[in-house]
């Protein structure tokens, strides 16, 4: 079987006793991060010993991924990204993708993301969404963002921004002529976790007056 676990965004408490079960009796692992999986084994003092670690990344190539399945069809496996569920805007989907393939039995354990919560504190109805994941930074980035600013229009829109981007985000919106609010939800469950809103100049303006700070991991939220 091979296992998708959740680990903590950033609250060690928030991890499954599930999750902690498998990471205690697994011994193979597909990791996005293998020093980060080991940090977290140490962190729950679980020991290392017998265990193995592969890394899993957007570069993995083909041949070991076909080498990475072949492990797999010998015995359990987990696969875990460097914090999260390893799905959303991760390259455990590729994992998934050849498990389907090969018919592979495989489970998806739910928990931990940034994208759920962001949502959840959003304060209109996200019956309905659309999420990007993570946008384009260099070519198709412009259009995507005019794609966004007119869907945001119908529905919420959510979307992952890299903490070197979100200065530039914000005036690449206000250059667009976005005029309406922008939430930002960064370092989500950790102990600096932040909740803003408002326009691309207000939020701007909040970053120069260090109200905002451009640190960690961003949730994006679009809606008018």
């Amino acid at each position: 079987m091979l296992y998708f676990a959740p680990t903590p965004i950033g609250n060690r408490e928030d991890i499954t006793l599930r999750a902690l079960r498998l990471l205690k009796e697994v011994s193979l692992f597909f990791c996005e991060d293998t020093a980060t999986a080991k940090k977290l084994m140490n962190m729950y003092e679980i020991s290392l010993t017998g265990k193995q670690f592969f890394p899993l990344t957007s570069f993995t190539d083909q041949w070991k991924l076909s080498h990475y399945i072949n492990l797999i069809k010998e015995e359990d496996a987990v696969v875990l990204s460097e914090a999260g569920t390893p799905w959303l805007s991760d390259p455990g989907k590729n994992l998934i993708k050849i498990a389907r393939e090969e018919n592979l039995s495989f489970e998806v354990l739910p928990w931990a993301n940034a994208l759920i919560p962001a949502i959840v504190s959003a304060y209109t109805d996200t019956s309905t969404f659309s999420y990007l994941g993570f946008i384009p930074t260099k070519k198709g980035r412009q259009t995507t963002l005019k794609k966004l600013i007119e869907t945001s229009t119908e529905t919420p829109c959510f979307f992952y921004e890299s903490v070197h981007r979100v200065e530039k985000l914000l005036s690449e919106l206000e250059e667009l002529g976005y005029e309406w609010k922008v939430f930002i939800a960064r370092e989500l469950s950790k102990m600096f976790e932040e909740k803003v809103m408002g326009t691309a100049s207000e939020l701007k303006e909040k970053i120069e007056k260090k109200e905002l700070v451009i640190k960690g991991e961003f949730v994006i939220w679009m809606w008018r």
